[in-house]
């Protein structure tokens, strides 16, 4: 008997995901997992070993490739230019006087940092929440899984990411709507989130120490608000620059990449960051420009972004559309098809990207369109489990070399809270379908 295309596609796929999570849990690294899975998925896919190193040029290549890498670099710099002038941990001490709880304080910054845009923008808030943690007894994983979880609670309703714009486009709607409709999901994150990371947190006697410490005020007077904001401020450079640069660009240079106005205000925010703190730097800047991880880092978005194209040109997630045929299916391809998408791709643009126009055509095939914003909804929501989940989000993959935790053990922390997330989200869109709301 023979297979048909999408549960062949489907068992490719299945296998290529266990690989990658065999080969995790036996702790290869995971640029060399990753490789390995392109490796097989290309094989599996029909795609010649005579091609490989086209392909492998034109993702080193790529515009997109080369500005995420100057960004990363760039945040990393960033980072580490902080750490030696010691704005951090100024930063958290200033806000530690005003913000009474600790519990607050270590989802504060990630939540802050979650409202720029960056793919690997975890990274940013590492430092912050190390900083906020000290003394706190509160484990690497912990911190690895509230600065990976508060980061990305305002990604389906923020309309300054990609794969919100992205989402806006295909669905044919003012990019001032959608945040309508799924903002909800950024209040079941926010409570998702401090229920599974932060409500034992309360019963730590070191952190109710570090509490009493705080507003006993045992380490001085110390500084005003503002003083203390002001350590805050290549960070208000990269915020406010972004949005300056962003602007200059759309209106003066609308072909080159919006990623590089970005990039333009991280390399400003340096040189603020130095200038604050260069009398206390005791690292030489050329030293700090290069930091131990930065080759590892690129070497994992290197194999990320080889892995995308891969999946690209085999077309295994696009097979699966068949699936969906008939209305009866069309409920069971939402939560398949974006949840797989965002598994393999690890980002919200590409998951939009490659599994929302499916979506869009198995709706319009089964004359469901009256339930059109329900079911983008429930698909942005699966398709957010399925990027939360993913081995090759950069962000988790950042964020767990920071705090140095094995990238297994954040993953089984992450599955139940992911499940809840969904079936909040889940229901959410099963409220604006029995509302009858449309866009």
């Amino acid at each position: 008997m023979e297979i048909s295309g999408p549960v062949l596609a489907s068992g490719k796929l299945l296998v290529i995901f266990g690989l990658l999570v065999l080969m995790i849990r036996m702790r290869v690294a995971l640029w060399l997992t990753i490789l390995a899975a392109c490796l097989v998925m290309a094989l599996m896919t029909g795609i010649m070993p005579a091609s490989w190193p086209g392909i492998v040029w034109g993702v080193l290549t790529d515009q997109s490739f080369v500005v995420l890498c100057l960004m990363i670099w760039l945040i990393i710099f960033l980072s580490s230019v902080q750490d030696a002038a010691g704005q951090n941990r100024k930063l958290v001490r200033g806000l530690e006087r005003y913000i009474k709880s600790p519990r607050i304080r270590l989802v504060l910054f990630p939540a802050l940092v979650g409202l720029l845009p960056m793919p690997g923008g975890a990274l940013f808030s590492c430092p912050m929440i190390k900083a906020a943690a000290r003394d706190m007894g509160v484990s690497n994983e912990k911190k690895t899984l509230i600065n990976y979880w508060f980061r990305h609670i305002w990604e389906l309703a923020w309309p300054l990411y990609p794969g919100y714009a992205l989402t806006c486009t295909l669905l044919d709607i003012p990019i001032t709507s959608l945040w309508r409709f799924t903002f909800p999901l950024v209040l079941i994150a926010f409570a998702t989130g401090w229920f599974f990371f932060m409500r034992d947190l309360a019963r730590s006697p070191l952190l109710r120490q570090g509490a009493g410490r705080d507003s006993a005020g045992e380490d001085g007077p110390g500084e005003s608000l503002g003083a203390a904001l002001l350590h805050a401020l290549p960070i208000g450079v990269t915020l406010i620059g972004a949005g300056v640069f962003g602007f200059l660009f759309d209106r003066f240079f609308p072909e080159l990449p919006g990623q590089i106005a970005f990039s333009l205000s991280l390399a400003l925010a340096i040189g603020v960051a130095y200038y604050q703190g260069r009398a206390e730097m005791k690292t030489p800047l050329l030293r700090l420009t290069f930091s131990r991880n930065v080759g590892r880092i690129l070497l994992l978005l290197a194999a990320v972004y080889l892995f995308k194209e891969v999946i690209a040109l085999g077309g295994l997630v696009r097979e699966l559309g068949d699936l969906g045929a008939g209305p009866f299916m069309v409920l069971p391809a939402c939560f398949l098809i974006p949840f797989i998408s965002g598994l393999l791709t690890g980002i919200l643009v590409g998951l939009v990207g490659v599994a929302l126009p499916i979506i869009l055509g198995l709706i319009d095939h089964s004359a469901m369109q009256a339930y059109l914003a329900p079911l983008a909804v429930l698909t942005l929501v699966t398709g957010n489990g399925g990027q939360l989940l993913s081995p090759v989000h950069v962000c988790l993959v950042v964020t767990c070399e920071f705090f140095t935790t094995p990238l297994a053990g954040a993953w089984r922390a992450l599955l139940v809270p992911t499940a809840v997330l969904m079936a909040g989200g889940a229901l959410l869109a099963l409220a604006l379908a029995l509302l009858g709301v449309s866009f």
